[in-house]
């Protein structure tokens, strides 16, 4: 903890990654956990300090959502992945800048990597956070690309599970269909741990420990192809390369009948169900929230409920065919973004995190290589729904194989 919270004081007058730390808190829990270690550690993260996206509820800690709405709001109770993690024996050691209402609108965060850059997604403070060495792990969400992207942009693993796997009560509520719990570490093996510990389960429920094989891998470049940088596209042409190359021939296969048409989807349910519940907060309090935000609820207020409705329907069409069509691989490669990160206007481009996220399947990007700029670029695996461990494996084969950026100078 001493360690964390002396790369905190480095780097955070630049980095802007925190809404909320308390050094006392931290170094006097981090006691309480020494003096229990010797006699019967807590769980699986005994005494690791861990950060956690300022839309999960903490008892008694500020919980404002990235938005002046929820100013000076102080939670009683805690979030159910909020207390999961405290009760595996991790230290909460701050609550990290989320984009506004974990949409568009960005924080204060900068990329550890380039500090006229984001960390992207409104996931931003967690990612720079762990990608900075400030933690080991943070807890993000992600509604459609606020994991895996920012994952990219920095340089470090981002863990989606199959949605619904891990709790969202206690947290904010964008969208009730989508908005999935995420996370941010620095290996493929501490990524498994940790969410094992969110869930509550044995770790060998999520991670084998060891790769015996080869796993089987499927390419797609989706229909989003063209809207990827050049240097985006050559590295994921030689990642897939190195894959083959270590592990046999990778199969190329179509993508289900009308996957290719979830980002449009997407946008539908989450702008009619943000508009439901955060729509009438907006119109409240007009002044305290960007014109990003009221214009998307706007939208969603206006779309039909049968327009809804159909979507809802052609999801869960989606959600089957995708399952059929994976359930042969280990993993599919996938880019999971557009490119190098942007600069700090923007939270980047979710498109290509769309497709997987609208189907619920368990995501995760790992890097892989630096863009022109020398930033970091990723790969994205995904899998069939319920797969989480299976995914893992192949991920860290991968990680074993494919070369990684180097760490932030930050």
């Amino acid at each position: 903890m001493a360690a964390c919270l002396e790369r905190y004081r480095a780097t955070e007058p630049k980095l802007h990654a925190f809404a909320w730390l308390d050094p006392e808190r931290a170094m006097r829990i981090a006691g309480e956990r020494d003096a229990s270690s010797s006699s019967e550690p807590r769980g699986l993260l005994h005494g690791v300090p861990i950060a956690v996206k300022d839309i999960f509820d903490t008892a008694g800690i500020p919980t404002e959502c990235g938005s002046a709405l929820f100013k000076d709001r102080v939670p009683q109770r805690d979030a159910d992945v909020v207390r999961a993690l405290q009760d595996s024996g991790a230290i909460l050691v701050g609550k990290t800048v989320t984009a506004e209402l974990a949409f568009l609108d960005p924080g204060p965060t900068r990329n550890p990597h380039d500090l006229e850059r984001t960390p992207g997604g409104s996931s931003m403070g967690s990612a720079a956070a762990v990608a900075a060495g400030v933690v080991p792990g943070a807890i993000g969400s992600q509604t459609n690309g606020s994991t895996i992207r920012p994952a990219a942009f920095s340089g470090t693993i981002g863990f989606k599970p199959t949605g619904g796997r891990l709790s969202t009560a206690g947290s904010l509520e964008f969208s009730k269909t989508l908005d999935q719990v995420g996370l941010f570490a620095g290996t493929v093996g501490s990524a498994a741990r940790f969410a094992a510990a969110l869930a509550g389960d044995p770790l060998e429920e999520w991670w084998t420990g060891r790769i015996d094989r080869a796993p089987r891998f499927a390419a797609v470049r989706t229909a989003d192809w063209d809207a990827a940088d050049a240097a985006m596209r050559e590295r994921f042409q030689a990642d897939v390369d190195g894959l083959a190359s270590e592990g046999g021939p990778i199969e190329w296969p179509a993508l289900p009948d009308g996957l290719d048409l979830a980002p449009g989807l997407i946008q539908t349910v989450m702008a009619y169900e943000s508009a439901m519940v955060l729509g009438p907060l907006a119109e409240a309090g007009p002044a305290d929230v960007s014109e990003k935000a009221r214009a998307f609820f706007a939208r969603g207020k206006a779309i039909a409920p049968e327009e809804y409705e159909r979507a809802i329907r052609e999801r869960l069409r989606l959600i089957a065919a995708f399952n059929a069509w994976a359930a042969e691989y280990d993993a599919i490669l996938t880019l999971p973004a557009t490119g190098e990160a942007p600069t700090p206007e923007t939270t980047g481009d979710p498109r290509f995190c769309s497709r997987w996220t609208f189907v619920g399947a368990p995501a995760l990007s790992i890097p892989t290589g630096v863009g022109p700029a020398g930033l970091p670029l990723g790969l994205q695996l995904v899998a069939v729904r319920g797969s989480d461990r299976r995914l893992l494996a192949a991920a860290a084969w991968a990680e074993r194989v494919l070369p990684r950026p180097a760490a932030p100078r930050l």
